[in-house]
């Protein structure tokens, strides 16, 4: 191999950039949508094909809880569990969850895709006991053998979602895959920080379906009738899980996340693991800190080290942000996996999406959307603890000290540099 797939191959493993993927025409949404009801979930369905239907039960489920919650969703199975994960690496949460799986009630039918990119250790510790546990596991895009060989255009089309699907009638979404930390484990320099969301109702249909894609992709066939149950209405919220396969042009990601900040009215607090934002999100968001919105963003201060041009190119963005009203955090208490929005009183969003335009591009991601008030006062609140462990930038003393300018060029990140 030469020297020039050599440095392309080490920009995609550690995360610095390669190619700044953003579309010339992306979209900008200019005009003010509904922020809640049908004008709302017509504005989604005409944007990504998914509105949001009544009748669910949703809950938060961050940090220790996830693991706490998943085993909880594996007691209580009885017909089928099927994971889908970005990264699963051996640790704690691993051994847990191995655990719960082999426990399963008698019959329960278990599969498990798993993306290899981000799962070192995966293949040799873990799927082999899993497979013994009785589960299907399947590898999603796998590489040649063991080797990553950069010919293979699958290093980069990756999988990012997290979904977990209990008997077709519950369901998990959220930002990380199984790590060897989840906060509550270990100390919480070394515990991710994360949030998931937990529904009952008609998108977890929607939640089997982008499973069942992605299993079919890896050869796992067909899933069967039964794990797509009738499903009767369970509480007062709407919801729609919307699915996103990376584009050229525009991914239902972006889409999604224009129509979502084009609804706000006095705020939208936005929090994003790997925040590199392409123009069109960066004038939107302007555009609406200038109308009087409340706008934060909250985005990690802590990177691993391979990850490092992440952060360079995260903060490339800060200086214009910062110029026309939206304000910035770091967060220093842990690594932050968290992918959230809170919009207004009602309007929330919870899942997998990058906000940076490689992974929009190129990454299987999905979010579940809900409009319920109960949700998005308890995902406000944790916002503003989460601010308390965070790091407010004041543009006044980053230019004094001339950090826009250290900063000031254009470092987008392979899609393998956030996780």
């Amino acid at each position: 191999m030469n020297r020039f797939p050599r440095l392309l191959l080490a920009c995609l493993l550690f995360g610095t950039a390669c190619v700044h993927r953003e579309h010339p025409q992306q979209l900008r949404i200019r005009e003010d949508l509904p922020g809640s009801g049908p004008g709302l979930s017509l504005a989604l369905f005409q944007s990504v094909g998914v509105g949001l239907r009544p009748g669910h039960v949703v809950r938060l489920v961050q940090d220790e809880r996830i693991l706490t919650t998943l085993e909880e969703e594996i007691r209580q199975a009885r017909e089928s569990l099927h994971l889908l994960v970005s990264s699963w690496q051996p640790g704690e949460a691993s051994e847990r969850l191995i655990l719960a799986l082999s426990a399963r009630q008698p019959g329960v039918v278990c599969r498990v895709l798993v993306d290899p990119l981000h799962s070192p250790g995966f293949q040799d510790e873990v799927q082999p006991r899993l497979v013994k546990a009785g589960c299907e596991v399947r590898n999603f895009r796998p590489f040649v053998g063991k080797e990553v060989v950069f010919a293979d255009e699958r290093l980069e089309a990756r999988n990012h979602r997290q979904l977990v699907i209990r008997d077709g009638r519950s369901g998990l979404t959220g930002g990380s895959g199984v790590g060897p930390a989840w906060r509550g484990e270990q100390g919480p320099k070394n515990a991710w920080r994360d949030t998931y969301v937990h529904v009952e109702g008609p998108a977890v249909r929607q939640l089997q379906q982008a499973f069942a894609r992605d299993w079919l992709e890896a050869g796992g066939g067909l899933l069967p009738e039964s794990t797509f149950p009738a499903l009767e209405l369970q509480g007062e919220a709407r919801a729609g899980f919307v699915a996103s396969t990376g584009s050229p042009s525009l991914s239902h990601s972006e889409r999604m996340v224009q129509v979502l900040i084009a609804t706000a009215r006095r705020r939208l607090w936005l929090t994003n693991a790997c925040f590199v934002p392409t123009a069109a999100t960066v004038d939107t968001l302007i555009r609406k800190a200038q109308e009087g919105v409340d706008v934060r963003i909250l985005v990690p201060g802590l990177q691993p080290e391979d990850s490092r041009g992440v952060l360079a190119a995260q903060r490339a963005s800060y200086e214009r942000l910062l110029e026309n009203g939206v304000r910035l955090w770091e967060y220093q208490n842990a690594p932050l996996h968290a992918r959230t929005l809170v919009v207004d009183d009602q309007l929330v969003a919870v899942g997998s999406n990058n906000l940076e335009p490689n992974s929009n591009a190129l990454l299987e991601e999905g979010a579940l959307v809900v409009e319920d008030a109960p949700l998005a006062h308890e995902l406000a609140a944790s916002f503003e603890r989460d601010l308390t462990y965070a790091v407010e930038i004041r543009r006044d003393e980053w230019r004094e000290r001339g950090l826009f300018q250290r900063f000031s060029f254009r470092l987008p990140p392979s899609n393998t540099g956030c996780r």
